[in-house]
């Protein structure tokens, strides 16, 4: 590996300087009145990905290629039950007497994405909770009849008939047995998000999360496990491949950065909703003042978040400061040096800064399904910018990928 030239340097720390120019910023989000909507946020681009209504789904199906989570839609008020008093040869003789009959009601895990309602109740290794996994088709099958209060209040009862090849099959009906649907849910039509969405009312199939890899934190109402009983409230959960650290009784949440001094962690709820409390003598939310959270996203940057405001269910007013303390995006050492590429995210101009001599290089940009988005070959000879058209490429995550004589040097960029 060669010494790197002064002046590489000295681009190198503008271009750093550049990627971490917005750190310190305050971000409001409103998620509406009594909290409709969701808000997904990206730190790497400093930016609310979307806000989605929240209040119009019942059930979420993982796309996840080896997973049959199903969730609920809890947080708005979705009721699930396993009707206890037969099996699925008893869809026809279900009657509205049966809501007296049920058992507890299920809720979605507020620790994993994994563990949704309909498998809280697993018993065993090929139980899910709605069905029986095969070891010989890979399929499972629904064993169970559930009955379901939709997010509109209205009862019916629900047979997850199949998982199949990547595509769940289902019915659901009234209660006495009228306005009876069957549907069908293909994993591949939705594979670059975590769940697809689904209406029972409505019979809709709901397409609302950005892709999986664009967002960091979504700011949701869920149900939370840690009090006396299972209970709505409104907070922060971290996406898959996300890890988080609470730093506790900080004097100065806004300078502190030492974020190794705390345990990073996968469960998605360390965030939570306990950074407020309702003061009953203001009729407001107080915020903790003594209290950081530091977020390493799949890129292994670290950011900090300090939660500022929370205005309650009249608005659902939320306002944070984020702050990126800590990138290797733009430079690590194990990889080769004399390849790098600014601004990250990008919006029209990729520009890659390489220094070599007389040295071929491969440039390739893949999408997230793998599929190649741009190829050139170029020649680097001392240290030079290339410039990448990439303003017809569409917003998202991608793979940038330098093929040199005996070494590969893999980057992600965001496009917005």
């Amino acid at each position: 590996m060669r010494h790197i030239p002064t002046y590489l340097n000295i681009a190198f720390l503008l271009i750093f300087s550049y990627s971490t120019s917005y750190s310190q910023n305050s971000t409001t989000i409103y998620l509406g009145s009594g909290y409709s909507n969701q808000s997904f946020f990206n730190f790497q681009t400093n930016y609310e990905v979307k806000n989605e209504t929240n209040n119009n789904w019942d059930l979420a199906f993982s796309t996840g290629s080896m997973s049959s989570t199903i969730r609920t839609n809890d947080g708005h008020g979705v009721e699930l039950y396993t009707y206890s008093m037969g099996d699925t040869s008893d869809w026809n003789n279900i009657s509205s007497s049966s809501i007296t009959m049920v058992n507890s009601n299920l809720y979605n895990s507020d620790s994993n994405w994994t563990t949704g309602s309909f498998s809280s109740h697993q018993s065993s290794g090929f139980d899910l909770g709605w069905g029986m996994y095969s070891m010989i088709t890979h399929h499972v099958t629904g064993d169970s009849i559930h009955l379901i209060r939709t997010v509109n209040g209205n009862w019916k009862k629900l047979w997850m008939e199949k998982l199949a090849s990547g595509t769940y099959f289902f019915r659901h009906a009234n209660l006495d047995g009228s306005n009876l649907v069957t549907q069908t849910i293909s994993k591949s039509n939705y594979n670059t998000k975590n769940f697809v969405y689904y209406s029972i009312d409505n019979n809709a199939i709901i397409d609302r999360e950005p892709n999986e890899f664009d967002w960091d934190i979504t700011f949701t109402k869920y149900i939370a496990h840690d009090m006396f009983m299972p209970y709505s409230v409104t907070g922060v959960l971290a996406n898959n491949g996300i890890e988080v650290a609470q730093a506790n009784n900080i004097s100065n949440p806004y300078n502190y950065s030492n974020y190794t001094n705390h345990t990073f962690e996968s469960i998605i709820n360390v965030i939570g909703y306990d950074w407020k409390t309702y003061d009953f003598s203001s009729g407001g939310y107080q915020i903790s003042n003594d209290l950081c959270y530091f977020i390493k996203d799949r890129n292994d940057d670290i950011f900090r978040l300090v939660l500022e405001e929370f205005e309650g269910s009249s608005t659902g007013k939320v306002v944070f400061n984020s702050s990126n303390i800590s990138s290797t995006s733009l430079f690590d050492k194990n990889k080769i040096p004399e390849i790098n590429i600014y601004p990250n995210p990008v919006n029209n101009i990729l520009n890659v800064l390489t220094d070599f001599t007389n040295e071929k290089i491969k440039i390739s940009i893949f999408d997230l399904t793998g599929k190649m988005t741009y190829e050139n070959i170029f020649t680097s000879n001392g240290f030079q910018n290339h410039q990448i058209d990439v303003s017809q490429l569409q917003s998202g995550s991608y793979f940038v990928i330098f093929d040199l004589n005996d070494s590969t040097v893999t980057k992600k960029i965001i496009i917005n």
